[in-house]
């Protein structure tokens, strides 16, 4: 593809991403190049320019509480080979939300990526551009999760009907395990309304509500007890609490009580020092 029509590829999808109401924001992706052929390389170099505003100039879903979500993907091919008309790739892949509370990482990531194809959103399954909407899907029901109890669940369908549907393809790569994960996580009431009631407590210290943030914290905190006596070691309750710990502790130091501070620590011993430096002593 010449420089000229990729510049002018890069403008329309910028003035749609524009235009959009975008529900993704701020996205960067990076995909390194250094395993791969010579012939490959720029190939992988304009698809990584062209990721951003895929996620960007596309309208998802209603987004009724103006959500805007930072994504980050990385993707590191390790492999490639060419079968046709198409050149099939193997890649590590990762994509995170901004502070990485959500965060999701595949060891075999397979794609067909060739010379001059667009990013183009259509309900046929693709194993690239599906693959980003599945995930995208997933992000968003996340979000939607700390706004309203369990409130991603029309949003996880749609995730979970592209990863069905995945399945079944021509090229079934990955879908199973990503179908595993969403089934895991929407198991995972506990954690979600973990989730909830750590955001719900930050609204009501923003509204200066202290009352109503000290009895969040106290659900949150019922909700992570019901988490761990089924899996003490439950991965994404425990990569939602690494991130947040230090700001669970200012919490609880500004409105919570010895009680609640103890209760965590037991809870999660893992970010001890964390609450015991930042949390109340009374």
């Amino acid at each position: 593809m010449n420089t000229g029509k990729i510049l002018f590829i890069l403008c329309i999808i910028l003035l749609l991403s524009l235009l959009a109401d975008a529900q993704f924001y701020d996205v960067s992706a990076e995909i390194s190049i250094d395993r791969m052929p010579e012939k490959e390389r720029m190939d992988l170099k304009t698809l990584e320019q062209m990721i951003p505003y895929y996620f960007e100039s596309y309208d998802w879903f209603e987004n009724t509480y103006g959500i805007e979500i930072p994504l980050k993907i990385s993707m590191f091919p390790e492999a490639v080979s060419s079968g046709g008309f198409e050149r099939v790739f193997t890649s590590q892949f990762l994509i995170s939300n901004e502070n990485a509370d959500q965060r999701f990482f595949e060891k075999g990531f397979k794609f067909v990526y060739n010379s001059n194809d667009p990013l183009m959103h259509s309900e046929m399954i693709h194993p690239l551009t599906s693959t980003f909407d599945f995930y995208a899907y997933m992000f968003i029901a996340g979000e939607l999760d700390t706004y309203d109890p369990l409130g991603g669940n029309n949003v996880y369908d749609k995730a979970r009907d592209i990863a069905t549907r995945g399945q079944v393809s021509e090229r079934s790569w990955n879908w199973k395990s990503r179908l595993q994960d969403l089934d895991e996580i929407q198991r995972l009431r506990d954690y979600r309304m973990t989730k909830y009631y750590y955001w719900l407590a930050i609204d009501s210290i923003d509204k200066e509500k202290a009352k109503d943030a000290r009895e969040a914290i106290n659900t949150m905190l019922m909700h992570l007890n019901r988490m761990f006596d089924i899996n003490a070691r439950e991965r994404y309750t425990h990569i939602f609490l690494d991130v947040h710990a230090r700001d669970i502790a200012e919490i609880i130091r500004g409105f919570g009580t010895p009680g609640q501070l103890d209760k965590i620590i037991a809870l999660d011993p893992d970010n001890e020092a964390i609450y015991k430096a930042l949390g109340v002593s009374k």
